[in-house]
């Protein structure tokens, strides 16, 4: 039942954490943007970092213990950009992709975290502890321990195929973008042969061609795809592939979409 209890609590936060997510980034992007890494409306990271906590100052009070709020302040800066580096430097690693980007925000670390946003999520851990924490415990303390059970290894189950869908459309994509890296490199080595300047002139029209071949490549294996893939593709904000392969931004992946949808209206 404690594992279970905790999992009710993961869902709840990865839940708030989606709802966040979705509304910031579609006010960013200016369209409807479904935000997180699974299909279904959580967001994992949230609902882990929530967890957490609430986990920590269960601790700390069972122990006798106590908080301030500059301690949580310090502990949710610091914990939240443990977990988001450590989170996006594994999902870059397994699937090439990213699903967020501080690039362009000051004092970052490799886009993976900046100052403003765990500053930011410092004052959400202090919210989640003296707000969100108490109102949680509120409105789930009509649940049984059987509830808990039940409820957990529903959650359970619907999260463990949520993250095997993923997987594998994931997995899928990346077949994609190989396929498309060969394709590349063989059309590259047609180009270079083809072109008569040197020099400057030359890496420009190079750059140039390599560019407007992956978009009209990919553009067209988009397609191809299943719609689990094309949503999994949606919610990336970049691609890096192997070894130094294919890269390709947000602007790709929403010109992808654009040329989905225009092949879709025209059949």
């Amino acid at each position: 039942m404690f594992i279970c209890r905790w999992l009710v609590y993961f869902v709840i936060y990865s839940f708030l954490g989606w709802i966040y997510e979705t509304i910031v980034c579609t006010i960013r992007w200016k369209r409807w943007e479904n935000r997180g890494f699974l299909y279904g409306p959580i967001c994992p990271i949230y609902g882990t970092g929530a967890v957490g906590s609430m986990i920590a100052i269960d601790l700390i009070t069972k122990n006798g213990g106590s908080y301030t709020w500059w301690g949580v302040f310090i502990c949710s800066v610091l914990g939240s950009a443990v977990l988001e580096f450590s989170t996006h430097w594994l999902l870059e690693k397994f699937f090439h992709a990213r699903w967020w980007d501080y690039s362009y925000m000051p004092l970052n670390i490799q886009g993976r975290v900046c100052l403003p946003f765990s500053l930011a999520f410092g004052l959400a851990g202090i919210v989640i502890v003296y707000v969100t924490n108490p109102f949680v415990y509120m409105i789930t303390e009509w649940i049984s321990p059987i509830g808990y059970e039940i409820m957990g290894l529903a959650f359970m189950g619907i999260i463990g195929m949520d993250v095997a869908l993923t997987a594998s459309a994931l997995a899928h994509f990346n077949v994609y973008i190989s396929d498309a890296q060969e394709e590349l490199n063989t059309h590259m080595e047609r180009f270079v042969d083809s072109v008569g300047e040197k020099g400057s002139q030359m890496k420009l029209k190079i750059l140039e061609e390599k560019e407007k071949f992956s978009v009209e490549y990919l553009s067209a294996k988009v397609s191809a795809m299943t719609p689990m893939a094309r949503q999994a593709l949606k919610r990336m904000v970049g691609y890096s592939g192997k070894r130094g392969g294919m890269k390709l931004s947000r602007s790709h992946i929403i010109e992808f979409m654009k040329e989905h949808r225009t092949h879709e209206d025209k059949s």
